[in-house]
């Protein structure tokens, strides 16, 4: 295990932890809004356990979280979008045959970069509890957490509020990141017909809607969605489930 930096196109530097199984065959892990490269441990044992030792991965702070040196008020989803570029770069320097698995607010800036960007060397694509919608993930709410934060009587108030804190965290969406909430639009995201993505979602998760996810996988039909019925957005215990799920589907595409 190798803890290094990679440098942004910003100069932004990339934080991350890079598992060395010997294998050709590396995994990216992209992390969620207010959580870091461990995804509070579920990362950690995923890359050290379950993929060690068939797998190379590298986990990553995106900016303003984690080992970050700015702070979380300074994230915008365009920053985000150069820390997954840079580890993508870094990633085809040093292997031919490379796999993505993208959690939450990850998974959004997986969707918007592969709108713009050529993912078609990926081997494989997994996504767990994905934010398909900002809309309603974060501004117009359809599950409580959102809610809680988000409670703006009108869009206009959002144009002249300085930052919106998360509930029960330390995080502040600053109002650069709100206003592309609303310009930004992951669902409408076509995905590659060439690249195999795998969603993996609970029914019963609280902060991002489900609905998303079954929509998204009914307008895009080369991807396949496993669902776990009544579980919230951390998996709980049925993180063994994901992981195993998520292993037979790289696997499957080595």
């Amino acid at each position: 295990m190798k803890e290094t930096y990679i440098e942004a196109a910003d100069k932004h530097s990339v934080r991350n932890v890079l598992v060395d199984a010997g294998s050709d065959n590396l995994v990216i892990l992209a992390h969620g809004i207010t959580s870091e490269k461990n995804e509070d441990g579920i990362y950690t044992r995923f890359a050290e356990n379950i993929l060690f030792p068939d797998f190379d991965s590298i986990r990553f702070d995106f900016r303003g979280h984690g080992d970050s040196q700015r702070s979380p008020i300074e994230m915008r989803v365009s920053g985000e979008i150069l820390d997954l570029m840079a580890v993508i770069a870094w990633a085809k320097q040093h292997y031919k045959r490379i796999h993505l698995v993208a959690t939450s607010f990850g998974a959004s800036i997986t969707l918007l970069s592969s709108s713009i960007f050529d993912f078609n060397f990926l081997l494989s694509v997994t996504m767990w509890n994905p934010v398909i919608s900002y809309r309603n993930t974060f501004i117009n709410s359809t599950v409580s957490w959102g809610k809680e934060f988000f409670n703006q009587s009108s869009i206009e108030e959002l144009a002249y509020r300085p930052y919106t804190k998360i509930s029960e965290s330390e995080f502040f969406i600053g109002s650069e990141l709100t206003i592309e909430f609303l310009l930004l639009h992951p669902e409408k995201v076509v995905w590659p017909e060439k690249i195999p993505l795998l969603i993996i979602h609970g029914t019963g998760d609280t902060v991002v809607p489900y609905k998303d996810t079954v929509s998204f996988s009914k307008q895009n039909k080369n991807v396949l969605l496993h669902t776990i019925p009544k579980v919230d957005h951390g998996f709980d215990e049925k993180i063994e489930e994901v992981y195993e799920v998520t292993k037979k589907w790289i696997n499957k595409f080595c």
